[in-house]
Formats: structure tokens, sequence, C-alpha cells
């Protein structure tokens, strides 16, 4: 049973899983004005929630043997959030010079509590009057664990900035941090900014064509520290094996050395209007490095651990943004609005520990393919995995696109098992069409969000080949498959047809057609190109439909206004993926890169209708 796959059916009527929050949040703002160019801001806001998670599997479930009597669990987890800010602000002109000068504090205290109950093996049957309950367990069954996690922040920051006319604007910013997640001697870290931008046409004369020009520039850095308990290295739970006590390190390591991660930025761009308005142009290039990054990497378990906190390398992202607006129609009576985006990033991994290949930057691996990192300049959304190798010319070098090598002991596809690159998961940009029409009190919206390449591993389509769950396991009604290629030794042609009922010379052994058959699946699932496509998509992504009754309310003074909204989210997609939905992650609330672009098993984003009234007093 605990190789088994449970029915969607038992685990909706027999299983239950829930998820309640409780959440108050607030804010309190002071502001007190000692002259007419001076003021000083004070701000308190608090964020507490609290989560109650319940599951309860039901016995008979599809388990290990283990918990095949049943398992309860809660988990509970109270978040309390608390932060103060103190603004002094100066603001004065001096002739054609308007200047402000900002002096600031703030702090940051962070609680997470999170206990956990769990329990397996019901003493008594559910079936039989037993309670889903840990009064229902024996002691030795139950479990409690207990974890709290706090984290301060200090700061103290700064701005000043000056400008000319409304036409030069040039601004400065300092701030300083401290955190308790960090050593003690490298809890300190300083960033400043400064940008500027210059409004052109102020110095032009008015004209129709050029409504509006404005460029702009800055630099920034910006400091990070690490999450709580980073620097510290800690010994798991105390396991007990017959008569022996058995205690070890926990998985991950600390670093009591970690220094901030720094980031540094620049961007150009500017702004255009043309035609009075009627058509807008906003353009903006980055350029990021970010030096130190605070990451867990998958290394070698000899050194004792899985994963090591550490100042792991540099990431470079640089691209472009780019959004057009337009007023395609303007009338008493009817408007067409647009707003077109486009926007591309190509990230790199740059300088990485030396011996190195890959950075793992999560767990996401499934099947052959793994998310990955490439030191020294090669992908930050990569992809590494095992593909098919190819013949070879004379000089042992793959020929690309030649034909499969054919390993003589197996009588199947050899794989290159030192994991090389596979695919980049990063797209080749991104963008999105607005639509806004007017008729009268009418308003219709929609959004198209689009994307262009980036690959995406459907492990999906993976699994259901493993378990021959997938339509292409039904080949000639699984009676028999054919390998064809070369020999991986010799380099002789290789094609062989594998039939049930059968049997087969392979190696030094025999094998049974069925089994070689089977086994071809095995060996197909094993390529991860198999599973991997540059993915474009177009989404209907939102659909909005307005009515206004202005104009219903005129002979009173007490309803201001009144609109009915009608929306629907993720209403189509069209794209040339072949799987469930192209945007799912196999691990939505993993860190860092995550799992974007790997669809293992994913469940695709919802359709959403919504209806509101918005009502003005």
């Amino acid at each position: 049973m605990e190789s088994d796959v449970d029915n969607p059916y038992w685990i909706i009527n027999q299983n239950k899983l829930t998820s309640k929050t409780n959440r108050f949040t607030g804010g309190i703002n002071g502001n007190f004005k000692i002259t007419n160019w001076w003021d000083i801001t004070g701000r308190v806001g608090y964020d507490k929630y609290g989560t109650n998670d319940y599951t309860f599997i039901a016995p008979g479930s599809a388990l290990s043997v283990l918990y095949q009597n049943g398992r309860l669990s809660k988990a509970l987890l109270d978040y309390t959030y608390i932060t103060t800010t103190v603004m002094s602000n100066f603001h004065k002109k001096f002739g054609d010079f308007d200047t402000h000068l900002m002096l600031g504090t703030t702090s940051e205290n962070t609680l997470i509590a999170r206990q956990n109950h769990w329990g397996y093996n019901f003493s008594t049957s559910i079936s039989a009057g037993g309670t889903i309950s840990f009064s229902n367990m024996a002691t030795t069954n139950k479990f409690f664990t207990d974890a709290t996690t706090r984290k301060r922040l200090a700061g103290a920051y700064g701005e000043v900035g000056i400008s000319y006319k409304d036409i030069i604007y040039l601004t400065a910013t300092g701030r300083n941090d401290w955190s308790s997640t960090l050593p003690v001697e490298n809890r300190s870290y300083f960033y400043p900014s400064v940008s500027g931008s210059f409004i052109f046409t102020q110095l032009l004369p008015k004209n129709n064509i050029l409504s509006y020009g404005k460029l702009r520039a800055s630099w920034a850095r910006v400091g990070k520290d690490a999450d709580p308990y980073a620097t510290q290295t800690v010994v798991s739970s105390p396991i007990s094996i017959g008569s022996f006590v058995g205690i070890g390190n926990y998985y991950a390591a600390g670093n009591p050395d970690l220094i901030p991660e720094i980031q540094n930025s620049w961007e150009l761009g500017g702004e255009f209007r043309f035609l009075n308005g009627r058509i807008g142009l906003d353009y903006t290039y980055y350029h990021s490095e970010t030096e130190n990054q605070i990451g867990s990497p998958r290394l070698a378990q000899s050194g004792g651990f899985i994963f090591s906190t550490l100042n792991s390398g540099t990431v470079i992202n640089k691209g472009m943004e780019i959004a057009l607006t337009g007023k395609v129609i303007s009338q008493k009576n009817f408007g067409w609005d647009v707003v077109l985006n486009f926007s591309y990033n190509k990230g790199r991994l740059g300088a990485f520990l030396p011996g190195v290949s890959y950075f793992y930057p999560t767990d996401a691996q499934f099947g052959t393919v793994k998310a990955a990192s490439v030191p020294n300049g090669g992908y930050f959304l990569g992809m590494t995995g095992q593909p098919y190798l190819r013949e070879k010319d004379s000089k042992g070098v793959e020929i690309p696109n030649g034909r499969y090598q054919v390993n003589p002991n197996t009588g199947l596809y050899l794989a290159n098992t030192t994991n090389p690159v596979v695919g980049n998961r990063e797209p080749d940009f991104i963008g999105g069409f607005n639509n806004t029409f007017r008729y009268k009190n009418f308003s219709l919206s929609f959004l198209l969000d689009i994307r262009k390449g980036g690959d995406v591993f459907n492990g999906t389509e993976y699994f259901m080949i493993l378990n021959g769950l997938s339509k292409k396991t039904l080949l000639n009604d699984r009676q028999s498959v054919t390998v064809t290629g070369v020999n991986s030794v010799t380099g002789a042609d290789f094609n062989q047809t594998y039939t049930a009922g059968q049997n087969y010379t392979i190696g030094t052994g025999t094998q049974a057609g069925s089994y070689l058959i089977q086994q071809y699946w095995a060996n197909y699932a094993a390529n991860s190109y198999n599973f991997i496509t540059s993915v474009n998509w177009v989404k209907l992504r939102s659909l909005s439909l307005t009515y206004d009754f202005v104009g219903m309310f005129k002979n009173q003074k007490i309803i201001k206004g009144l609109s009915a909204t009608a929306v629907g989210t993720n209403l189509f997609t069209w794209t040339n993926y072949k799987g469930m939905d192209p945007e799912v992650s196999a691990a939505g609330g993993t860190g860092g890169s995550g799992s974007t672009g790997i669809d293992y098993l994913g469940v695709p984003a919802v359709s959403s209708f919504t209806f509101g009234i918005n009502l003005k007093f």
C-alpha cells in the first residue's frame, strides 16, 4: 500500500486539511510642525497574526507502513512584527533653488513562535468510534516541537536633495543598519545612493510634438543581512537506537564569519510624452551586481553537512524596461487607452567558490533535472540534467544532432551522467498589453500577459512516463519499441526492435522483451531533453467591466458615487507548452530563484471571478 497513490476521491472525502489565520495589523502616525520649514514625524506599526494548520490522514491511506493506521498533525504559528520610525524633515527655498534634508531612525522587531503537534496510529479505530485526537494515541506515538525566532534591526538614515527651477533635481541618501543576525563585528553596514534628473523640455519652446522630456540616472548600494541564527551551528535532537543514543550535526551549518550582502546598481532612463500627452514613452536600462551573496548551497556532504551558510559569490543582472502608453481614441463618449510594456533581464552568476561547478540555490531536483546556477558567467536560472550522449567524430567530440549512443550492455540509450547544463529558465523577454475602452458610463479593460522563451521542465510528464500513466507509453499498444543509434563501444550502427513475448541477448544476459519495453520508458525518462520546452505564452490575465451610475444621484448630497465592477482573472492561456500550465513552480515557498520553470505535479493558477460595488458617501 505504501507504494500506491491515493485516489483523489479518497483524499477529498476521508482526509482533512484546513488552515485558519487570524490577523490584526495597524499603525499610529504623528506629526509635529515646529516651523513652516521644519517638522518631525513619528510612526509605530504593529502586525500580528496566528495561523492554525490541521492535517488528518485517514487510516488506509497510501503511506508508509508506520502511518497506515492514521496520522494527525496540528501546527501553530504566531507572528509579531513591530516597527518604529522617527524622521526630522527640513524644507526651504533659496531663490530658484528648492532644498530638503531628512534625518531619521528606525527599528524593527520580529518574533515568530512555532509549535507542531503530531502523532500516528490511532489506538481505537476511527470506524469503531475512536476519536480523531491525540488522546486516541499511545504516548510513544505523540510528538511535540517548539521553535522561537527573534530578529532585531536598527537603522539610521538621511536624505538631502536640491532642485533648480523644476529643471534639475539631485538627491543623495545614506543609511546604516545594525542587524542581530550578523556577527557582532560585522553587524553594521552602510549603504548610500545618488540620483538625478533633468527635465530638458523646460528649456525648449513649447510645442505639440514633444510635450515633456526627462532624463534620469541613479546609482545605489543596498545592504542585506542574513536569516536569524545563520551564524550558528547546532546539533540535532538525540535519537535512540536500541540501548544506544545517537547525536549529530544539524543538516545545515552556520557561519560565524558572515559579512553583509551588498548590491551595487545603476540605471539610466528617460520619460517622454508626445502630442500633448497622447503618446508616452518610458525607458530604463539597469545593471546590478550583488557581492558576498548570502546563501546556503548544497555542497559535498563529506564536510558533515548538506547545506552551509556562507558568502557565496556574485550575481549580475542587467536588462531594460520599456513602457509605451497611448490614447488611441479620445472623444467625449468613447475612449481607448493602451499600455504596452516590455522587459528583459539577463541574470548571470559571477565568481563563486573555487572547485564548485554548480551552485544549487534550492533543493528543487526532480528526475535527472536540478535547478542550478552556473558560476563564472553562466545562467543564474539554469538547469542541469542528463541528456542522451550522441555519436562522436574522429576526434572524439560529440556531433551536434548526431545519432544517439546505445549501451550494448543494456540495449538502451546511454545518458551523460556528468550533469551538464541543459536549460535556462529565464525568459528572453516578458511583456504586457493593457487596453481600456470607455463608452459613456461603461468601462472595459483587459490585460494580456506575454512571455517569449525560457525553458520549462515538464516534471508532471516525467512522473507519468516513469509510472506508465502517460499516453506516450501506449506506443504500439506496449507490444514493441525500437532503439536506433550507434553502439557506444564499437561505433557500429544499432537498430533493434524489442517485442513482448520474445527474449533477447543483451550483453552477457538474456532479457524478456516485455522487461526491455518497460526499461525503455525508464530510459526515456532519464533523458532530460525529453521534458524540456522553450515556452512561449499569451495569457488573458484579467478582464473587467465597470458601470458608473454617475448622474443617478444629482439631487441629493449623501451618495457621492456608485459603480459596479465584474472581474475575471487567469481566463485563457495560449501556449506551445504541452503540460498543464508553464507558469508553475514545484515549490512555491522556496526562496531565491526557487523552482521557477519546473512543473512537477503542479496545480495550474486558478481562474477567479469577482463582482463588487463601490459606494461613496
